[in-house]
């Protein structure tokens, strides 16, 4: 026997052990010998002797066989009913033990092995009845009858059984796709939270750092400049005091979505440009287009672009302009471009910056259908170009 052959059969043989085949053989054979006993042989025939009770005997262990082991079992019950029949012994119940075997033969092999089976015991039973000469028309009729409801009724069972399998493993997929759904949710949900913290409060802190110095600078001549950029600390942290409860309202939400700011878009760039600009930094903004067709996950990723450029220009460019130019194209496509007159390649943001914000915006573009460039402009400064076109 192969090793798949006896995997086969303890795999069928763990659940009950030996008890779950041995207690019908044993009860099924005690009938053979209770039911039989007293029948009479028909004309010609053996009255019951030792070997037709060790025919029941076999029949008997072939059904405990039959589980484990069905293609054995088959030629042990075809030999012990082939001989029964052959020998003319009464009628009685040992025909069972066929029914029995094919059925299971049915039940845990496939449609080919159990139809040559059931073939197999149908020709030994009628080559055993033609021997003995005595019910040549109605025997193999009968043995017909048994074999094709046995093997068709395991059968019925086997696919009924293979369907059940399917359902629960395809349940089981579903639930574990499932679990991989909601797992990368999470994962895109923390990366979108992360993106968002890096732009808002990076942004924020840059704005806070530049009019606290400008403030700090112009305090004690121009208390009027001083006041200016002690509002604009003010707004700027209120600004992200608000999307910070926000975010933590998510993290901190149960079972059911928690409310949140709306999603900043093109709308808000106008506010967000006006509101970096100081005396060291001089901001302008062209919008051109019709801005409100721009699908809005592309509208708050051109928001963020602009947001952490203009972080870099306050932080790194040392620059004394910087224009932005959204043009909003036919077919809901969207271009943006950040240039200033920094020192381009020789800014500290092209020497020893991290390139976490250029690689955020660069994923901010790309997870909406976007691409982005960002390098030092030909004639000195720094530029960053976003550019969302249709599909056609």
């Amino acid at each position: 026997m192969t090793g798949r052959k006896i995997t086969d059969a303890l795999r069928r043989s763990a659940p009950g052990g030996w008890r779950r085949d041995l207690t019908p053989a044993a009860i099924l054979t005690v009938f053979f010998f209770l039911a039989s006993g007293h029948n009479r042989p028909p004309a010609g025939g053996h009255a019951l002797d030792a070997l037709g009770y060790v025919t029941m005997v076999l029949g008997g262990v072939s059904i405990a066989l039959c589980r484990r082991f069905p293609r054995t079992a088959v030629i042990l019950v075809v030999a012990a009913l082939s001989c029964y029949v052959g020998r003319s012994y009464p009628d009685g119940p040992v025909y069972l033990a066929g029914i029995y075997v094919l059925f299971s033969l049915g039940w845990h092999t496939p449609r080919r092995t159990s139809l040559s089976g059931a073939a197999l015991l149908l020709v030994a039973l009628t080559a055993a009845a033609l021997a003995t000469q005595q019910h040549l028309t109605v025997l193999p009729l009968v043995f017909a009858g048994w074999a094709a409801a046995a093997v068709l009724l395991g059968e019925a069972l086997r696919n009924r059984r293979a369907y059940l399998d399917g359902v629960r493993e395809r349940t089981r997929s579903d639930e574990q796709t499932r679990v991989e759904q909601g797992r990368r949710r999470i994962a895109e949900e923390r990366l979108r939270i992360a993106r968002d913290l890096h732009d808002s409060v990076g942004h924020a802190m840059a704005m806070i750092n530049v009019q606290a110095a400008a403030g700090a600078h112009v305090a004690d001549q121009r208390p009027e400049a001083a006041k200016q950029a002690l509002v604009a600390i003010q707004q700027a942290s209120g600004d992200v005091l608000d999307e910070l409860t926000s975010m933590l309202n998510v993290l901190r939400a149960d079972g059911e979505a928690a409310e949140r700011m709306p999603m900043p878009g093109i709308a808000e760039i106008r506010q967000l440009v006006a509101g970096s600009g100081n005396a060291r930094l001089r901001t302008s903004i062209v919008v051109e287009g019709r801005t409100e067709d721009v699908p809005e996950a592309v509208g708050t990723a051109a928001y963020r672009i602009v947001q952490e450029s203009l972080t870099n220009v306050i932080r790194h460019a040392g620059a004394a302009s910087v224009q932005v130019t959204v043009h909003a194209e036919e077919d809901r496509g969207l271009r943006v471009e950040i240039r200033d007159d920094g020192a381009g390649a020789a800014s500290p943001a092209a020497s020893c910056g991290s390139g976490i914000g250029i690689r955020g915006m660069r994923e901010r573009a790309e997870s909406t259908g976007g691409q982005l460039e960002a390098g030092p402009a030909p004639r000195g400064g720094f530029v960053v170009r976003a550019d969302w076109r249709p599909r056609s």
